[in-house]
């Protein structure tokens, strides 16, 4: 259902489709400035999110902003600009598309994640402004992340030894492997010895056996009993283990442990370095910021996404684990790293994370602080944490690139008055 707005309340308005937290913050925004502002969002949006944007001042519509006859309620006819603000790439490109053809003086300026595409939608589509808040946000994530740390204060404080993180043994793959070798001299002893053969003959001929491969140019037909019954052990051997390590090799290579082990083995030569925990479309964007700025990256995420795991395991060690955990956190070179900053989607995470970091570098490196820098959602326990500490710095994406949005929308429109 559509709200219905009359001539005077809508004098140059700006239209924000979406009213998701970037949304919300370009809404206020635009309010603070006394800016006439329409949102359009849908009705699944959350209802403190609703109340807080008409609290502002700005008029709400409730449909799909990709659909004419919303354009149409919302009056883009008359408005200043349309600022589409949705996490949705395709629906924002749809409707911006849809509006070009229908407006063609409009400034819309439209998110998009993928920063790449920016200069090539504005140019094919003859779009305002094309930006990307996570990449926004990554350079100054990136910023913090290379300032200098604050100076510990000196805490005379005994903490609890922490048990270190033992590296995963491969003791049943090397016991394996001893196994088979046993085998394998044992057949070349007894073959050369009891059967006469050289020590290449039995080694070629244990091989056969070991393998079930039998050509038949060697076999036990005539030996004694005791020596037929050796070369059914060394077949059935042979058989189970081979097919035991096979299976470890498999599970090795395709469960990722060995791109794992691989990661584990760069992030040991890793001096310097800035741990990047959380590898959504931000964390993502803050690993491509530091690597322009050729600051070594270990990047930390228990599921990370498969494109961008892909991606960046290639060029970044991406250990794949919770960031919570200490074990963790020292794989991924913790008491060697300049920084870390958590990324992740939760502010609550990211917190315990950063508080973990604390507690291990001042167990292992009190005289070296570290610089922890905290995507944040919640700007009022941001504002909390930077009264109480700081050795926390921390960030917000909609804080950091709603007022870029804001302001292309407004200049566009200036230049096209």
């Amino acid at each position: 259902m559509h709200a219905t707005f009359t001539d005077d309340k809508l004098d140059m308005h700006v239209v924000v489709c979406g009213l998701g937290r970037f949304g919300l913050r370009v809404v206020e925004l635009l309010c603070a400035q006394g800016i006439s502002v329409v949102v359009i969002t849908s009705p699944e949006t959350r209802e403190d999110r609703r109340v807080a944007a008409v609290g502002l001042g700005a008029l709400l519509l409730t449909g799909d902003f990709r659909f004419l006859d919303t354009h149409e309620a919302a009056r883009l006819d008359s408005a200043r600009a349309l600022i589409l603000a949705s996490s949705n790439d395709l629906a924002n490109l749809e409707t911006a598309l849809e509006v070009r053809n229908h407006h063609p003086n409009l400034t819309i300026v439209m998110r998009h994640s993928d920063e790449h595409l920016a200069h090539r939608l504005e140019h094919d589509f003859d779009l305002s402004s094309v930006l990307s808040p996570s990449v926004l946000a990554a350079r100054q994530f990136a910023e913090a992340a290379l300032d200098p740390p604050p100076i510990p204060k000196r805490r005379r404080r005994h903490l609890p030894k922490r048990n270190r993180a033992r590296r995963p043994q491969k003791f049943d793959f090397l016991l394996l492997l001893f196994a088979l070798g046993m085998l394998f001299l044992s057949g070349i002893l007894v073959f050369h010895r009891v059967l006469g053969l050289t020590t290449i003959d039995a080694a070629y001929f244990t091989t056969t056996i070991l393998t079930t491969v039998g050509f038949g140019d060697y076999n036990l037909h005539d030996e004694k009993p005791v020596i037929k019954l050796f070369g059914i052990v060394l077949m059935f051997g042979g058989v189970l283990l081979l097919a035991t390590l096979s299976s470890f090799l498999t599970n090795y290579i395709l469960s990722g442990a060995a791109q794992q082990a691989r990661a584990e083995r760069l992030v040991r030569r890793y001096r310097n370095h800035v741990i990047l925990c959380g590898l959504g479309s931000v964390g993502f964007a803050v690993a491509e910021a530091l690597q322009e700025r050729n600051i070594p990256v270990v990047v930390v995420d228990k599921t990370p996404e498969d494109d961008l795991f892909r991606s960046l395991s290639v060029r970044i060690p991406v250990l794949v684990g919770d960031a919570k955990r200490p074990d963790v956190l020292l794989k991924a070179g913790l008491s060697r790293a300049r920084a870390l900053v958590a990324a992740t989607s939760s502010d609550a995470l990211n917190l315990e994370i950063a508080l973990m970091a604390q507690t291990l570098v001042e167990e292992q490196r009190e005289d070296r602080p570290l610089r922890l820098v905290l995507r944040c959602f919640d700007l009022d326990l941001a504002r909390r944490i930077h009264r109480l500490s700081q050795n926390y710095s921390l960030l917000s994406p909609a804080e950091i690139a709603a007022p870029l949005f804001v302001n292309a929308a407004l200049t566009k429109d200036t230049k096209t008055e």
